[in-house]
């Protein structure tokens, strides 16, 4: 029997008492005899008083002291118990809740009227999945606010691709309970993931929801070790689901293959823009050089790609599965074994909801030798939001911290990958 339990008996037990002495004396109204003034009522004499009476007074009241300290006593050490155990069970009960708002139909907690479906882009276990996502083109020659019609350029159409959504039993050690709680709260923007809060102005969540959301969340972590592990077998063999690549996917004929016609197609490509450039008006000539240099870095990239698929060191592999899905623009929808077949994205750490991480801007930001061990606790466990860290920087707080998934030797390979960008 719980606590619960018995405190509500002994309420109705001490309720039905009260209750029954008042039906009692009320029934009794009517046998009373007329009452004498208090002044002409005998009573005992001095005698009686000062002897066994008032001896079984103070036995009384001191029976009834003791129950009263036992009762605080108890009271005091029961408490802290009572406490926890409360608290306890509303965590338990706020997990559930959070289940609730994460299902969908083929979860067990799957409720028509509260579920926001965020299993269906995270997966029923929230182990990862995809999103179905809008990419609209960022072509010079387009105008984004207008129609898509019959008449509309290729290049110029949005397209749908599949965004990998990340993996959630690993986001309670890479992030902070105030990150969840801000990531929920105010969304990805430029991504799938929405703003669920009321307090970002588009979600309909209260502080309460967004706390159960958290704590369901914070349920279905790992633990350190098997994250190590897990992302040690992606650097040969990619298992996750979502934005991952391991060596064995980059060494295979197809996945090369892929690359090196991804590089002729991007050649061809710049080929024919630069050719559309010259002998177009002198009046198109600044928007062509805008297409100009975006083949250059597509090409770019798809050069840079290709060496990967060649050369895979497991710096760049651990950096692609751990720091790319902020660090590189479209990276989130990139098919290794197809890289033509969505947007291309933009050069690898050149910068997306993170910033930009090439030219030069890690080794300005953390310079070598001494930059070294500030790097590493960096990317491991990171710096509060608005404090300082490397040379100029100041933190946003939404840096996710490595050092419970990575070991030291994968944050050292990620690092001097990053120096080479």
């Amino acid at each position: 029997m719980s606590s619960r339990t018995i405190l509500i008996l002994i309420n109705a037990a001490a309720l039905a008492g009260v209750l029954g002495f008042i039906a009692f004396r009320v029934l009794r109204l009517r046998h009373n005899t007329e009452p004498k003034p208090e002044n002409l009522t005998p009573f005992f004499d001095d005698d009686v008083l000062e002897g066994a009476h008032l001896e079984r007074v103070l036995g009384v009241s001191l029976i009834a002291l003791v129950i009263v300290v036992l009762a605080l006593l108890g009271y005091f050490i029961w408490e802290p118990f009572r406490e926890t155990a409360a608290a306890t069970g509303f965590h338990k009960q706020s997990v559930e809740r959070g289940a609730t708002l994460f299902a969908n139909a083929q979860s067990k907690a799957y409720d028509s009227t509260k579920s926001l479906l965020c299993a269906t882009c995270h997966g029923v276990d929230g182990g990862g999945g995809s999103a179905t996502f809008v990419v609209k083109s960022d072509d010079p020659r387009c105008d984004p606010n207008a129609a898509a019609t019959e008449q509309t350029p290729v290049y110029c159409l949005p397209q749908q691709v599949s965004w990998a959504a990340p993996n959630l039993q690993l986001a309670p050690l890479r992030y902070s309970r105030a990150q969840l709680t801000q990531i929920i709260t105010y969304g990805r923007p430029g991504t799938p993931m929405p703003a669920w809060g009321v307090a970002s102005g588009k979600g309909a969540l209260q502080a309460q929801s967004i706390q159960d959301l958290v704590n369901y969340v914070e349920s279905l972590v790992t633990t350190s070790d098997k994250a190590q592990a897990v992302d040690a077998k992606e650097t040969e063999s990619c298992t996750a689901r979502g934005a991952c690549v391991g060596r064995e996917q980059l060494q295979a004929p197809a996945t090369r293959a892929a690359a090196a016609k991804w590089v002729t197609d991007a050649q061809a490509d710049l080929v024919a823009v630069v050719a559309e450039r010259d002998a177009a008006p002198a009046s198109q000539r600044a928007t062509l050089d805008k297409v100009v240099q975006e083949k250059q870095e597509t090409l770019q990239v798809a050069q840079q790609w290709q060496a990967t698929t060649l050369a895979p060191t497991d710096g760049a592999i651990s950096f692609m599965n751990n720091c790319a899905r902020c660090h590189t623009r479209g990276w989130s929808y990139f098919d290794p074994s197809n890289p033509e077949a969505n947007p291309p994205p933009g050069i690898m750490g050149g910068g997306a909801y993170g910033p930009n991480l090439t030219g030069g801007d890690v080794n300005n930001q953390f310079p070598p030798p001494t930059g070294e061990d500030e790097l590493l606790q960096w990317i491991s466990i990171g710096v509060p939001a608005n404090e300082a860290y490397g040379i100029r920087g100041i933190s946003s707080g939404r840096m996710p911290h490595f050092g419970a998934v990575l070991t030291k030797a994968q944050i050292e390979a990620i690092m001097a990958y990053e120096r080479t960008l």
